[in-house]
């Protein structure tokens, strides 16, 4: 199943076989475009669309956004605390748009360096990836944001302002699961991985 997130909604592509929830709305892919999606959210915040081939249904649907490349990750530190962010309104963790010709987790060590002033990242796991849409001045771009767990022993945090962060703070894993209830599904979902790693 590939699903993509509009902020707090969520449309999966699922092999014919996949048994929807109650809570799913199941939908054509001719009933899903770009242009309706919104009011089709309007009734159901979870919808699915069947498909023989979900990977082919996703492929054609995405092929009308804009493709955009992100990175980010969790980082831990020395007393096991994790790094996130509040911004707009909620705890995200640090990520940000991969630039041309720049590998993934370099833009996820620079993008974090930048939004939280936190520095000597080490590799530790890749997570995953995560799908989510938004409408940017009447466009619809949709950012597959791939994701990397870090540790570090530096605690000095520095919250970029001008990308309307107002907190960069570690959290113990009491205020952690707090935050998660006031943040996005896709960061719930990495949060989730990240803690359920192997």
């Amino acid at each position: 199943m590939i699903t993509i997130y509009f902020t707090d909604n969520r449309l999966s592509f699922a092999p014919m076989e996949y048994t929807p929830t109650e809570a799913e709305l199941v939908i054509s892919e001719s009933e899903v475009t770009s242009a309706n999606i919104d009011n089709l959210f309007d009734t159901c915040n979870s919808i699915v669309v069947l498909s023989r081939d979900c990977a082919a249904a996703f492929d054609r649907f995405a092929a009308r956004f804009e493709w955009v490349e992100a990175a980010g990750g969790v980082v831990e530190n020395a007393q096991g605390q994790v790094l996130m962010i509040f911004r707009r309104g909620r705890w995200d963790l640090p990520k940000g748009h991969i630039d041309a010709g720049e590998d993934a987790q370099c833009a996820a060590i620079r993008e974090i360096s930048e939004e939280t002033g936190v520095a000597g990242l080490n590799f530790v796991d890749y997570l995953g990836n995560t799908l989510h849409a938004y409408n940017v001045y009447g466009k619809w771009e949709l950012k597959s944001t791939h994701w990397f767990a870090f540790s570090c022993s530096e605690a000095q945090t520095t919250p970029q302002a001008e990308e309307d962060i107002t907190l960069a703070e570690w959290v113990d894993s009491k205020k952690l699961t707090e935050c998660m209830t006031n943040s996005y599904p896709t960061i719930r979902q990495i949060v989730y991985e990240y803690k359920h790693r192997s």
